[in-house]
């Protein structure tokens, strides 16, 4: 029996059938379940389900990334590579641009390669991601999930620290510029700056979501510059950078005038206006802990289920876009 036969039966062409074994998010569900139905009923198997039956090993692992130009995940998953090739692991890098229907396929599609996955920034529901882990090892980074094994920064312990140098400094109203609307990190760094900002006697506010990119800071900055507060806290470096060029394009004095403050520490944090003030988190030990973490959930399949979740740590890195304000300004 092969998968002409298949094909045959299902009215569709051999590489459509192709596809629906081998990567079912490149087909709808309809002619997936219109090829599997055909398979069963010629009685059809391809060899993958067997070998994995054996407990045969691809010895690759799949890391989802939202979007590998923002340097921040670049870093990330450097970190991941290292402990890989430790573990004698491949990694397969999987890039889906913001997109959640594309996460969903290319998910779909890496299940059935890789021995295990690290979600880097997902956008899935909780109940999507519970799912997943029934079929395969999930480890989750920037996100905590219940009953799935995470590795995320202390949010709160570095929004702390950016508070009181805010405040240090004479900052009084601040406003978080917020990322994309279904992050979870987003939604931390927003609750752990409402608690910081009352601790510290300033007042904050929210403004966003935006895109977590410099396009996505030039529109903040437009959409504030009629009424600036004394500091803005980015979502990311990124998001910093198109909101400190806009303002000193329109004549802002920073820190003077206006404190500008990023998240993440990318390279580009310290060349940008005299360097970017930042909350810097470890992102290849992160990359690292995920991948060790998989890893041993992968060579242990029998091993207790209670999930594990870690939180590393953060600190400020205080840098020239942040500082003293001007008298009367």
């Amino acid at each position: 029996m092969t998968i002409y036969d298949v094909a045959k039966t299902a009215g569709v062409a051999p590489s459509t059938v192709s596809r629906a074994f081998s990567r079912p998010g490149r087909v709808s569900a309809a002619t997936h379940a219109t090829v599997m139905a055909a398979a069963k009923e010629l009685g059809y198997r391809t060899s993958a389900p067997a070998a994995q039956e054996r407990g045969q090993r691809h010895h690759r692992l799949g890391i989802e990334v939202p979007d590998l130009t923002n340097p921040y995940f670049a870093e990330l998953v450097s970190g991941m590579q290292e402990a890989a090739h430790e573990q004698e692991f491949l990694l397969l890098l999987l890039d889906t641009v913001e997109d959640e229907v594309r996460e969903r396929t290319s998910l779909e599609s890496a299940v059935n390669v890789v021995d295990g996955i690290v979600l880097a920034g997902t956008r899935l529901s909780d109940a999507t991601l519970n799912h997943l882990t029934k079929r395969i090892p999930v480890v989750v980074l920037n996100r905590r999930v219940a009953g799935l094994d995470s590795v995320t920064p202390d949010y709160e312990h570095g929004m702390g620290q950016a508070m009181a140098h805010l405040a240090e400094n004479g900052s009084r109203t601040v406003t978080y510029v917020a990322g994309p609307v279904n992050s979870w990190s987003d939604g931390e760094r927003w609750r752990a700056a409402r608690v910081s900002a009352r601790q510290h006697g300033l007042q904050v506010q929210r403004h966003g979501p935006f895109a977590p990119t410099t396009a996505g800071g030039e529109q903040a900055f437009e959409e504030l510059r009629d009424s600036l507060p004394h500091a803005v806290i980015c979502y990311n470096d990124l998001v910093a950078f198109g909101f400190l060029i806009s303002a000193l394009r329109a004549g802002v004095r920073v820190p003077g005038q206006l404190s500008v403050m990023g998240h993440d520490d990318i390279q580009l944090s310290r060349l940008v206006g005299g360097g970017v003030t930042t909350v810097v988190s470890p992102k290849r030990a992160q990359g690292r802990a995920a991948v060790e973490r998989l890893v041993r959930r992968i060579e242990n399949p029998s091993a207790h289920r209670t999930p594990v979740e870690g939180s590393l740590p953060v600190r400020l890195v205080p840098r020239g876009t942040t500082g003293p304000r001007e008298p009367g300004a």
